[in-house]
């Protein structure tokens, strides 16, 4: 605490000093990170243009330029600390280094929040998902890839404190994976889980090998998000309902009764609901009684 008010004093007091211009500092965040925020990239371009302009990014506009604003701020201070690197003072130094590194970790921090507010929102980003993991190309060992994955997935969602149930888990001989599937649920699960769909592969020297050769196999990763509960309001008058009857010899009850029920929507002309046949008529023909389920 003390270092940290002795440097708010002593800060303002070197900036003005300074003469030379600051070098830049390159050690900051991962190289593609720097590329994009570099001086004429294609993202520092892109918040230059955004903060000159008067029309506003409509969609989370005020947070995005808040952020590459204080993102301008902490590059401007990490500048002017680098300075105090070359003071006689040894106790400044350090205490310049300690500060070099704290604004560094505040600055690759703004930049990933930067890049996932650009990230444009979806209205699934809030829902649960389902989780499908399936080998592909490799045999075996495309199978030991999936079982990791799927497990790699399952620690993950503990370490966001998520739901996390086993739907279907069918192993390999070898205690690899053939196909799996979880349901996952959590605060904005899906948001980020999203962009981990697709094919994945891995290249290494698998278990089942036995030369030493290096083996490339690959495995499929399905994200998809659990529907939320609707309310779902039909009105009686746009139903039409027909009713249909057993026919042929047999007594008055095949003549008489409703066999089948078939109710059509009529703005989508979609069929919606369609009954079981009547078991007793079909007794009477000689086959089998087929129940259809109602759709």
């Amino acid at each position: 605490m003390r270092s940290r008010f002795l440097w708010s004093a002593v800060r303002p007091l070197w900036a003005r000093r300074l003469v030379s211009p600051a070098r830049r500092h390159l050690n900051c965040g991962s190289l593609p990170l720097e590329e994009l925020f570099a001086r004429g990239g294609p993202l520092r371009t892109f918040l230059e243009r955004q903060a000159g302009s008067e029309a506003r990014l409509q969609v989370r506009g005020a947070e995005l330029l808040a952020a590459a604003q204080l993102l301008s701020e902490k590059e401007r201070e990490l500048q002017e600390t680098e300075q105090l690197l070359r003071d006689e003072n040894e106790d400044l130094r350090k205490l310049a280094e300690n500060e070099i590194t704290s604004c560094q970790k505040e600055i690759t921090q703004l930049k990933h929040q930067i890049i996932l507010l650009l990230v444009p929102s979806e209205e699934t980003d809030k829902n649960d998902l389902i989780l499908e993991v399936t080998a592909g190309v490799g045999g075996q060992e495309a199978m030991l890839f999936t079982s990791e994955m799927f497990d790699m997935y399952q620690q993950y969602a503990a370490f966001k404190r998520w739901h996390f149930e086993t739907l279907e888990y069918f192993p390999s001989e070898i205690g690899g994976l053939r196909h799996a599937s979880a349901s996952i649920g959590g605060l904005e699960a899906y948001k980020h889980m999203k962009f981990e769909g697709g094919v994945h592969r891995v290249q290494r020297v698998p278990k089942t090998e036995k030369q030493g050769r290096i083996h490339t196999s690959t495995m499929t990763v399905a994200i998809l998000p659990q529907p939320t509960e609707i309310n779902l309001v039909i009105n009686p008058k746009d139903l039409r309902i027909d009713t249909k009857r057993a026919s042929g010899a047999g007594g008055q009850h095949v003549n008489t009764t409703d066999s089948a029920v078939r109710i059509v929507h009529l703005p989508t002309e979609s069929l919606d609901e369609t009954l079981r046949d009547n078991c007793k008529a079909r007794k009477m023909e000689g086959s089998k009684p087929r129940e259809f389920p109602y759709w």
